[in-house]
Order: structure tokens, then C-alpha cells, then sequence
């Protein structure tokens, strides 16, 4: 598996996860006190606004629709759902298009607290794999707080169930 191809497979990971964690959240909204179901999207949110942060810098464009890494208002939950989905679709479908030399190339942006930067596009993707895996894991603490089964997202039950023949 070349480098393009395994950074695809994690963001064919990441919209799995994401698309497991959201339903889940959807399904015991009930179940969470106000202020949690609150937090768990909010946290959610973060992730899809560093994502999208992050996809302007990959593109070279200027960002300028957040000042900050997340909203001031929390989104409603069909609302992030459909938000994260598109966007995860649009990473899928960008990253398999990279080969190793743009995966290596360096990309200059300032982040939302005026801190200027620089990274490879394939340290940004994978700061952004690392990044939505540590908060779907904090989302996932805060379900299971009020005795809601986190999602199995981890990267091994999505490859198995993508390829059940890998069991045997």
C-alpha cells in the first residue's frame, strides 16, 4: 500500500467513525442531560470546524469563515451530521487524488489565533485523522457517562467489516 493509498483508507476510516458516532448520538439524545448532549456536540463541532479550517489551507485559499476553532452557536445535530458528511466526502475524494510528491509539499497558513505555521500536507492529514479520533473518543466518554455503549470505531472493526474476509 503506497503512502496516497493508506492516507485514503484512514479518511475512508474517519467518515465511517464519524457517520457511527453521530447516529449513535442521534439515537440517545434522550438518554444525556441537557448540558452533556450540549458538550458532545460541541466537541463534535470542533472537529468539522478544525476540518474545514484545514481544508482551505490544503487548497491555498484564505480562511475566513471561523475565528476561532469552533462556533459560537451549537449546531443541531441533523444540521453537524450533514455538515460532517460533506465534508468528509470532500476529504475522501481530495486525498485520493495526492500522490507522494503533493503529499510532501510544505503549506504556510496562520491559524485562528493569528500564529502563523507550516506543515507538509501529509503532517495536516494526518493531524486531522489523530485530531477527529482523539474527539470522537472524548464524545464517546461522555455517552457512555450515562450508560450509552460507545460506537467500535476503531480503525480494525472498520477494516473487517469493510472486508469481512479478513477474519477467518
Amino acid at each position: 500500500m503506497t503512502a496516497p493509498q493508506g492516507l485514503a483508507q484512514l479518511f475512508q476510516y474517519k467518515r465511517w467513525a464519524n457517520q457511527e458516532l453521530l447516529a449513535l448520538g442521534a439515537a440517545s439524545q434522550g438518554a444525556l442531560p441537557a448540558d452533556d448532549y450540549r458538550l458532545f456536540l460541541r466537541i463534535l463541532n470542533h472537529t468539522y470546524v478544525v476540518d474545514r479550517i484545514f481544508a482551505s489551507h490544503l487548497q491555498g485559499l484564505p480562511q475566513t469563515t471561523y475565528q476561532a476553532t469552533n462556533t459560537e452557536e451549537t449546531p443541531e445535530l441533523a444540521t453537524l451530521s450533514e455538515a460532517v458528511r460533506v465534508s468528509d466526502d470532500w476529504y475522501v475524494q481530495y486525498v485520493g487524488g495526492l500522490d507522494d510528491a503533493q503529499l510532501a509539499e510544505s503549506v504556510a497558513f496562520r491559524f485562528t489565533d493569528g500564529d502563523t505555521g507550516r506543515m507538509s500536507r501529509s503532517e495536516i492529514l494526518n493531524h486531522l485523522v489523530v485530531h477527529g479520533t482523539y474527539h470522537r473518543g472524548a464524545a464517546g466518554r461522555i455517552l457512555a457517562a450515562h450508560a450509552v455503549q460507545p460506537p467500535r470505531d476503531s480503525l480494525t472493526t472498520f477494516l473487517h467489516r469493510l472486508e469481512p474476509d479478513r477474519r477467518w
